[in-house]
């Protein structure tokens, strides 16, 4: 029995049903404007498609079947329901604010959201004293219980019994509520509306926390599985340096005919940040990333300075991108390398020089950066799907391990890398060495 690669097998096994959520593909204006994690806002939203009277245009469409698939102990004749009011941030005796409050003439039913925000003591306590005719509702991404610095009552002995709170999710009850009035809808309120169940899947995507239990139960299978879980335990940081590693590899084969093309010649008199450097060992335990680069001298680019050097860089800071830079030979060693250090201050005189050899509309200056992009073609710093982060390992970093992929991917990325960087070098810089 090979413990370590049947212990794999069986996670591995384990693991094939728990899928991510895949965001819907287009425009999604929640987040977009980043309010996913913003409770305020996802409940002002929840609230407007619960109040009957308010612009989407269905009445009580939402209402109805919130009462009837998420509270269903609240029967509402449709009078009432039309009488009912919605409102957000209900400010209570002791100046705390309710979430959502639905009411009317017969039921007064406080709802308490939690996203990632903490629990407060005796909340749940307070806002049940408002109830009328219907439980606190308590909803959370999972359906989790409060706990009983909630129950308990501040500075008094009261505790609110736990059958008295209805523990709802946005990952199951609102998400099968919305979703099961689609049909009903149309235009905006239903592109709206599948955009709201698109977030809030996104944020309870429970894919996580099922992965653990998964390779928990399968660590805990046997004896001789959690011994392997133990040799494993201590290798996955070197793994997947390793790929690191092995991905640019693949970018400097990939690299030899682009860098006879431009110009190029890999930087053999500094090393560094280097891929090869032993100290990229310790990229998983630092917390700040230790830039493993491909790099390049472009040689044609003159300075007034001499020891000054136009490099174009393939580099990892947690995601993977490319650019060129500035970096001084004659500049005080940093770091431990053995020659010369990075141009933090690119001043209007260099960007000046810079000019000569890169597009000016391209330059624009960060730290010691002119220009970068990452391998999809774009600019801003954000976390793409398409784009290897090697700190989060996310899915596309996963992929590099097939070779396959890999020589894919860095071939794609080159394409990428010459037609949005080094084809802004200018023609005397980027002649071509080729017949």
């Amino acid at each position: 029995m090979d413990g370590p690669r049947d212990l794999l097998a069986e996670v591995s096994k384990r693991l094939k049903g728990c899928l991510p959520h895949q965001p819907l593909s287009g425009y999604n204006i929640f987040r977009i404007l980043g309010v996913e994690a913003k409770e305020v806002i996802m409940c002002r939203f929840l609230a407007d498609l619960l109040n009957p009277e308010r612009s989407h245009g269905t009445g009580p469409l939402f209402l109805r079947a919130f009462l009837q698939r998420v509270l269903w102990d609240c029967p509402m004749s449709d009078t009432l329901l039309a009488r009912t009011s919605v409102v957000t941030e209900f400010v209570t005796d002791g100046d705390r604010k309710i979430d959502i409050v639905i009411q009317n003439s017969r039921y007064f039913v406080p709802i308490e959201v939690k996203i990632y925000a903490r629990e407060q003591e005796g909340q749940c306590f307070d806002y049940s004293q408002y109830a009328r005719n219907a439980p606190l509702l308590y909803l959370t991404r999972f359906g989790e219980a409060p706990s009983g610095y909630s129950l308990k009552q501040k500075d008094g002995p009261g505790l609110l019994p736990l059958e008295h709170v209805r523990c709802i999710s946005w990952s199951r009850d609102i998400v099968n509520w919305l979703t099961g009035l689609l049909p009903q809808l149309d235009g905006a309120v239903r592109s709206m509306t599948e955009q709201y169940i698109d977030t809030i899947r996104t944020i309870a995507d429970e894919r996580g926390q099922r992965q653990v239990e998964e390779i928990v139960q399968a660590v805990l299978a046997s004896p001789e599985f959690f011994q392997a879980g133990l040799e494993l335990e201590g290798t996955m940081s070197r793994a997947k340096v390793a790929l690191m590693r092995l991905m640019f590899d693949c970018f400097k084969e990939e690299m030899a005919p682009v860098a006879q093309k431009y110009g190029l010649e890999q930087v053999t008199d500094t090393d560094y940040y280097t891929y090869e450097d032993p100290a990229h060992d310790g990229y998983y335990s630092s917390k700040a990333s230790t830039w493993p680069a491909l790099n390049y001298v472009v040689k044609r680019a003159k300075f007034q300075a001499e020891g000054l050097r136009l490099w174009f860089r393939i580099e990892v800071d947690h995601r993977l991108f490319a650019g060129f830079c500035l970096f001084d030979l004659e500049a005080e060693t940093k770091y431990g390398y053995s020659r010369g250090c990075q141009v933090d201050k690119i001043t209007p005189a260099l960007i000046k020089e810079a000019a000569q050899y890169l597009d000016k509309d391209m330059i624009q200056p960060e730290d010691w950066w002119l220009a970068y992009c990452y391998p999809n073609g774009k600019f801003q710093d954000d976390d793409y799907p398409d784009v290897p982060n090697f700190k989060t390992m996310n899915p596309c970093a996963v992929s590099l391990v097939d070779p396959g992929r890999r020589r894919e991917f860095v071939r794609r990325a080159v394409q990428v890398f010459e037609a949005q960087l080094l084809d802004a070098l200018t023609p005397d810089t980027a002649h071509n060495q080729t017949p």
